[in-house]
């Protein structure tokens, strides 16, 4: 049944896009960031509906006569410089059969991002696109909170199998980094009912990041909510209401999940921190002695490089999407993957200041204060996860560009 269902969800939003090219791109976001046909059990598990979706939507934009202009600063390029230098240097990579398909999953989820930064080009295109992230994350936000009060917390929470946010890590940094935009769309969403269901989720998507028992989803977690503090107009009710909601479900939980916790206390004790310093060494470690380059895509966890240094030692992930990066592709890749971070922070910097005083832009002001919040949150919580090309956080950089250009003097009006 779930099969059809989503079969038949695509096919309307294919028979859209005919019509409507950017409703093409908002299936496919959803897509991308919720993986829907990685939810089913019958045939239409594991379908590749991506490309379908691409395909459509690109060759209707394509024919439309729509504008094809990226926002004008260098975030785009920046992008695309960071894209052709993980291909060079993925010809060099130490398992090319292994790092070829990773490339190209990575290079699909930047051509959305690309197609992104092209088409959402109005107030009512990127709350659009808003609106599908909040709701493919929400969807697991909300869920996994749900699990984990009639649960009493006993249990971790998972994202969907054979996905990136598949792993409890993942999925609660993947939760963090949307609960500003949820924020952002109650604060500016008239609609009753709509502001009622972000309101109910909001604090179950908390209990997401508790249940999930990540360390670094529980970091990122505080600081973002550090950040909401910092920017709150009513400072005392708001950190009590934080204070309730999280005092609260932490009464719940059971004495494992406290276990885990402390554990952050005693890293040379804890075995998978000790695993993410050793990591970290290889990544470096490889990129010096290989300089310009890296591993390829995942090289470093491989048996040849990994024990070359370490010999004997099990294998582990980057677990930090900033010495994923460099061990993967080497130091100039950091460098711009570093460039792209910061510029996306200026970015949603000077559109705030932009917007200040004018009312017409308000909701620019706001929706980029958010996406500000959740970057800040990703960039932390990333140092300790490998999700250096996730869609969701990409996705967020894209907006910081997209509301500088919508924002820019010299633009049409939005």
């Amino acid at each position: 049944m779930r099969d059809i269902v989503l079969l038949t969800g695509i096919l309307f939003f294919l028979g859209v896009a005919l019509r409507y090219p950017y409703a093409g791109l908002l299936a496919w976001g959803w897509l991308t960031i919720m993986n829907p046909h990685m939810m089913v059990y019958g045939f239409a598990l594991g379908w590749p509906f991506n490309f379908g979706v691409a395909l459509v939507t690109v060759a209707t934009w394509l024919v439309s006569g729509e504008k094809r202009r990226w926002p004008g600063d260098a975030l785009p390029w920046l992008m695309v410089a960071l894209v052709a230098w993980m291909s060079l240097n993925s010809l060099f990579a130490v398992e090319p059969d292994w790092s070829w398909p990773l490339w190209e999953r990575t290079v699909k989820i930047y051509a959305f991002i690309f197609l992104c930064l092209a088409m959402v080009n109005s107030k009512a295109r990127i709350h659009a696109m808003v609106w599908v992230m909040v709701i493919s994350i929400g969807f697991f936000g909300a869920k996994g909170g749900l699990f984990t009060v009639l649960k009493g917390g006993a249990f971790r929470v998972y994202g969907p199998d054979n996905t990136i946010i598949g792993d409890n890590n993942h999925l609660a940094l993947a939760v963090v980094m949307t609960l500003p935009l949820a924020y952002y769309l109650f604060e500016n969403t008239r609609n009753r009912w709509l502001r009622i269901g972000l309101a109910v989720t909001f604090p179950l998507q908390i209990a997401t990041v508790l249940g999930s028992y990540s360390r670094g989803g529980l970091v990122a977690l505080a600081v973002v909510l550090g950040c909401f503090w910092l920017r709150s107009r009513r400072k005392l009710l708001h950190l009590g209401l934080a204070t309730a909601l999280v005092v609260g479900t932490l009464q719940m939980m059971p004495p494992a999940f406290f276990a885990r916790v402390n554990s952050m206390d005693n890293a040379q004790a804890d075995e998978s921190v000790q695993g993410r310093l050793t990591a970290w060494s290889v990544a470096y470690n490889y990129a010096a002695d290989h300089f310009p380059l890296g591993a390829g895509f995942a090289g470093p966890q491989r048996k040849a490089v990994y024990n070359y240094y370490y010999p004997n030692a099990e294998t582990h992930a980057a677990h930090s999407i900033y010495f994923q990066v460099l061990g993967e592709h080497g130091f100039p890749a950091l460098a711009l993957y570093l460039l792209i971070a910061g510029l996306s922070l200026r970015n949603t910097r000077m559109v705030i200041k932009r917007c200040r005083g004018r009312p017409e832009l308000a909701w620019a002001g706001d929706l980029a204060a958010m996406t500000e919040v959740g970057l800040v949150g990703f960039y932390v919580g990333g140092g300790a996860l490998s999700m250096a090309y996730y869609d969701g956080f990409l996705l967020l950089q894209a907006f910081s560009s997209i509301l500088r250009g919508l924002t820019d003097p010299r633009s049409e009006k939005p």
